[in-house]
């Protein structure tokens, strides 16, 4: 039969259990403002994903330092819908990082060739299945990818997004300031 310092202890134990998860959840979400702008980045010279607001679009991008990276995940918008699915440009996009510079291509110690070429879409997948969630996977090497959509009427975007098949927070970056958040997954609050 349990005591009563036992069942307390249970008690008390739980409690702060889910004051913690609680506070997580809480500490998750960041409010759109913070997101506000692009983030300074180079294609190939940087690693992880760079999310960015500009009015109701959001745009996300990743790159890689050179190696091949699978950059996959999803965005759920909790009320409201998602719209207007772009997926953007390369060679436009590239204009953009870095204006003037043409693209590069390197070759290896075996003649083959490495660096900013675009591989085929064939195997990269930019979907909207529904008008609240968008699902991704692209394989990318010293390149720039990623998409914009549009959320309206929308209260929050969960953003789930993996490297390699693993969160990594740490590696994702938003708004003008280059703000690293850190927390899976990321969360936008918007006003309503």
């Amino acid at each position: 039969m349990p005591t009563r310092v036992h069942i307390m202890t249970t008690r008390v134990i739980a409690l702060a259990a889910l004051l913690v998860l609680a506070g997580q959840w809480l500490a998750a979400a960041t409010p759109a403002a913070r997101f506000n702008g692009r983030p300074k980045f180079d294609s190939g010279r940087a690693m992880g994903y760079f999310v960015w607001r500009e009015g109701e679009t959001w745009k996300v991008r990743w790159t890689t330092f050179g190696a091949e990276h699978r950059f996959s995940g999803r965005v759920v918008a909790d009320g409201g819908a998602l719209s207007d699915l772009k997926r953007i440009d390369v060679d436009e996009e590239r204009k953009v990082i870095a204006p003037g510079r043409p693209a590069r291509v390197v070759r290896g110690p075996r003649g083959r060739v490495r660096g900013a070429v675009v591989r085929t879409r064939d195997e990269d997948h930019i979907e909207q299945e529904n008008e609240r969630l968008l699902r991704f996977t692209a394989l990318t090497d010293d390149d720039i990818d990623g998409f914009d959509i549009k959320a309206r009427g929308v209260t929050a975007l969960r953003f789930f997004l993996e490297i390699d098949g693993v969160p990594r927070p740490a590696e994702i970056e938003i708004g003008r300031d280059n703000v690293v958040v850190a927390e899976t997954p990321l969360v936008a609050t918007l006003p309503e």
